[in-house]
C-alpha cells in the first residue's frame, strides 16, 4: 500500500509537470503546496508502514522463543499445560484461612484435613453427600 501512495504521488507530479502547470498562479501555489504536503504524506506512511512491518517481525520472533522456553520448562505447549485435577477451596473453621485441595483428598473420609495457616485439624461435609431421605410431600 505505501509503495502504491508514493507512486501515485510521483504519478500527479508528473501530470503536474506534463501539463505545463504554473506554480507561481494562485490556483498554482495551492495545488503545488497541496502536492509537497501529498509526498510528505506518503513517505511518512511508507516509514510507519515498514516499521510496522519490522515490528510484527520481531514480535512473531518474540512469541516462537517463549513457545520454545514454555516447552523446555514445561515440557508440553501452554494449551496441553492446563492441569486435568480439579482443585478446591476450604475455609478452616479455626481461622477462617482459605486453602485449596484435590478431589482425591477431598474425597477421602480417612484423609483429616490440616490448616496450613493455623495448624487446626478439621472434616469438611460435603453438600449432598449426606445420606438423607428425601421428604415426600405427600405423607403430611
Amino acid at each position: 500500500m505505501a509503495m502504491d501512495l508514493n507512486a501515485k504521488a510521483a504519478y500527479i507530479r508528473g501530470l503536474m509537470t506534463g501539463m505545463e502547470f504554473d506554480p507561481a498562479s494562485k490556483n498554482g501555489k495551492v495545488i503545488a503546496a497541496m502536492m509537497d504536503l501529498l509526498e510528505e504524506m506518503a513517505a511518512t506512511v511508507t516509514e510507519h508502514d515498514n516499521a510496522l512491518d519490522q515490528v510484527y517481525d520481531e514480535l512473531e520472533t518474540l512469541d516462537q522463543d517463549l513457545d520454545d522456553l514454555v516447552m523446555d520448562l514445561y515440557g508440553e505447549d501452554e494449551e496441553d499445560g492446563e492441569e486435568d485435577e480439579d482443585l478446591y477451596e476450604v475455609t478452616c473453621p479455626n481461622c477462617g484461612a482459605v486453602a485449596t485441595v484435590d478431589e482425591e483428598t477431598l474425597m477421602d473420609p480417612d484423609q483429616e484435613l490440616v490448616c496450613p495457616n493455623c495448624g487446626a485439624a478439621f472434616d469438611i461435609e460435603l453438600e449432598g453427600t449426606e445420606e438423607e431421605k428425601p421428604e415426600d410431600p405427600d405423607q403430611e
